[in-house]
């Protein structure tokens, strides 16, 4: 019989979601973060500070409020859950966050370059050019402010000589924003190499993003 724990649905999710950023190679070890919102409570759950995902399970899942106080968890949240707090603070839309070490996206971040549109692909999940925010330590004054100012009210934005963030409705939606940015970055890499990139006007992308939203596939 399972234990009772608070949003144990949504602390499997997290830690489902989790366990597959090695796949797609966005993270290794006990790098990056998956976290989400529940929408009833208001309550985020996120992985914990520093431990190899395939060693945790739902209940080393930290349920925080939206002040910071661990409501449940018995480890520390990650490091950075003030940030992601700040970004559900400023976005209603936003219900799950993944932060990725992933390569071809941080070398962007490491050139100070922001990513723009440059396939369909991209404009259908992103809608905009992913801004890189200034370079910040955890523990900075500007660690929180800068990387949400940066994303506004974008899909994912670069942390400077760090990685992405992107945000979501949801998680599965966020793990595919996430592959999607990455295989963005590594094409454009690539294109810049071969000539010039031809990238996407923002009235083309925002075309594509509302098709793809609102009536591409079965809906």
């Amino acid at each position: 019989m399972k234990s009772k724990l608070l949003c144990r649905e949504l602390r499997e999710e997290v830690l489902e979601t989790a366990l597959r950023l090695p796949e797609f190679g966005l993270v290794w070890m006990a790098g990056g973060t998956a976290c989400a919102r529940d929408p009833e409570t208001g309550y985020i759950i996120t992985t914990p500070s520093g431990l190899k995902y395939d060693l945790l399970t739902p209940e080393d899942m930290i349920v925080v409020d939206m002040d910071m106080n661990v409501i449940e968890g018995s480890c520390r949240p990650s490091v950075a859950t003030n940030l992601w707090i700040e970004i559900y603070k400023r976005r209603g839309d936003v219900n799950a966050i993944i932060h990725t070490h992933s390569p071809y996206a941080t070398a962007f971040s490491v050139i100070n370059e922001p990513i723009p549109i440059i396939t369909e692909t991209q404009a259908n999940w992103l809608r905009k050019p992913v801004q890189v925010a200034q370079y910040a330590h955890v523990e900075d004054d500007h660690f929180v402010t800068a990387p949400a100012d940066a994303l506004g009210d974008g899909y994912a934005v670069l942390l400077g000589q760090h990685g992405p963030i992107i945000v979501g409705a949801n998680l599965e939606e966020t793990l595919e924003r996430s592959i999607t940015l990455e295989e963005a970055a590594k094409t454009y890499s690539i294109s810049k190499t071969l000539g010039n990139p031809i990238h996407f006007d923002e009235k083309q992308a925002l075309r594509s993003y509302e098709y793809y939203t609102n009536r591409y596939g079965q809906k």
